[in-house]
């Protein structure tokens, strides 16, 4: 009995330490890469209905170990976001692009972009800001 306790102690006690776990997919998270953005949010100002506008979020990978983007989520369907498809080197630059259709969106818009990833900070929120002024109507 006493052998069983300290196995089952060990076992838990190296689980716990382990460095890696799972992500809801089933990805390995390494906790030594580190994605570092130079800049979280964008704002774009004014825009007219209508437009779509593009902005880029770069990256470092500051950790030890290659940086993998499992997921780029969107907050909006008016949002489509681009991520690097191989893995970033250490010390390697990077970027998620996104694009902004702005059709239907009047007003105020405050959007997020979650970036699901390998690192130790493995859930990162983008965000990009925006005011959609209506289109002019057409005189006749």
């Amino acid at each position: 009995m006493k052998s069983l306790f300290i196995a089952l102690f060990t076992f838990l006690i190296w689980s716990c330490n382990n460095t890696k776990t799972a992500t809801s997919e089933g990805e390995p998270v390494t906790t030594n890469a580190e994605i570092t953005f130079e800049n979280k949010s964008h704002d774009f100002g004014e825009l007219t209905e209508g437009e779509v506008v593009s902005h880029t979020y770069s990256f470092t990978n500051t950790g030890t170990d290659p940086l993998e983007i499992f997921a780029v989520n969107v907050s909006c369907g008016c949002t489509v976001a681009e991520k690097p498809e191989k893995p970033v080197g250490v010390g390697q630059k990077s970027e998620i692009k996104i694009n902004f259709n702005t059709e239907g969106k009047n007003g105020a818009n405050s959007k997020s972009i979650q970036v699901v990833s390998n690192a130790k900070n493995n859930l990162e929120t983008l965000n990009f800001t925006a005011v959609v002024n209506g289109k002019e109507e057409t005189k006749e």
